[in-house]
């Protein structure tokens, strides 16, 4: 009898997981057959923002469905983010945020996730380098003029910063952390808000994406006094470097992507990185996102995770060396 239960109770168990296994492949075979939810963790007019906003209206034609929108700020992208590592594994809830989250351990002490367990990566879709900005009416015309009245006026200089965690943010540490100067930092929920008020004379300097600003540099509105990397960006050739300010081996820019919750069926993952390597080949999408500032990116789902595992292995030691304590 008991042989007996036990064989039933074996061809039940095989029974479910092939029935498991059978309802996951329809899934993904459908898969998406209803509009599909986009959660960008900063606010409207950031650096992810724009990106994700014109990358979406391409992917939407290539997964044939909507995709609606949701801009869900603060705390670094930690709120926004954790909205995505709490909803259901079944791609109709995608987080489009920056490589410096997986830094987010590291910078915040009470966060329930941690994005190398809780998400799985799809893609990076684009990069943009990240400039150091100042309001026109502020003294210094450019990164040497700048050390140089931070030091004569320690505490005075007015920094915007778009929250813990941003790469934006990471940009701002490193600097002041590498020129040894002493500024006030203002802290925003968004790099929008954050260059609104740059612009407004409210603040005096910032770190901002290339894209961003551009078009507020033109117009005289704002100075970018350098781009924070090595060398100069081709995206923009006249912008000097760091390096030439004399501050080297330093570069932090802003590496969009897309991720999921966890769970979601691989066959999914596969899905919607097949729409983004389409997307990479697509013409009319990289000469728009170019246009814009942007350089558009492609990586598999698989060199995503090694990507953003060599990042924490980049700055996690420069995180302590500069005893940045978790917020």
């Amino acid at each position: 009898m008991n042989s007996f239960f036990s064989f039933m109770t074996s061809v039940f168990l095989k029974s479910a997981i092939v029935l498991i296994g059978i309802a996951s492949f329809a899934h993904a075979q459908s898969y998406p057959n209803k509009p599909i939810k986009l959660v960008i963790p900063y606010a409207v007019g950031g650096g992810t923002d724009i990106s994700t906003r014109v990358m979406s209206k391409h992917l939407d034609s290539r997964l044939n469905q909507a995709i609606i929108i949701e801009n869900k700020g603060g705390a670094g992208s930690t709120i926004g983010t954790e909205i995505v590592v709490r909803s259901e594994p079944d791609g109709y809830t995608l987080l489009a945020n920056t490589d410096t989250i997986v830094l987010a351990p590291l910078l915040f002490s009470k966060i329930n996730f941690d994005i190398r367990k809780d998400l799985t990566p799809i893609s990076f879709y684009a990069s943009a380098p990240i400039v150091l900005v100042a309001n026109p009416n502020f003294p210094a015309k450019d990164v040497k003029e700048l050390i140089a009245y931070a030091k004569k006026n320690p505490g005075k200089v007015a920094l915007a910063t778009s929250g813990p965690g941003s790469p934006h943010d990471l940009a701002a540490m490193l600097f002041t952390n590498r020129t040894n100067i002493d500024v006030n930092e203002i802290p925003y929920k968004g790099n929008g808000p954050a260059l609104t008020d740059t612009i407004a004379g409210h603040v005096d300097i910032g770190m901002f994406t290339l894209s961003q600003v551009q078009p507020y540099a033109q117009a005289g509105k704002v100075k970018i006094l350098a781009v924070i990397s090595p060398q100069r960006s081709t995206l923009a050739p006249d912008i000097p470097s760091l390096a030439e300010s004399g501050i080297l081996n330093m570069e932090v820019s802003s590496r969009y992507l897309i991720m999921v919750p966890a769970k979601t069926p691989k066959a999914v993952v596969k899905r919607l990185e097949g729409a983004f390597s389409e997307l990479f080949n697509d013409k009319q999408y990289r000469s728009e996102m170019e246009g814009l500032g942007f350089e558009v990116r492609f990586s598999t789902s698989e060199d995503t995770v090694a990507i953003l595992q060599k990042e924490y292995d980049k700055f996690a030691p420069i995180l302590k060396a500069a005893n940045f304590k978790p917020q």
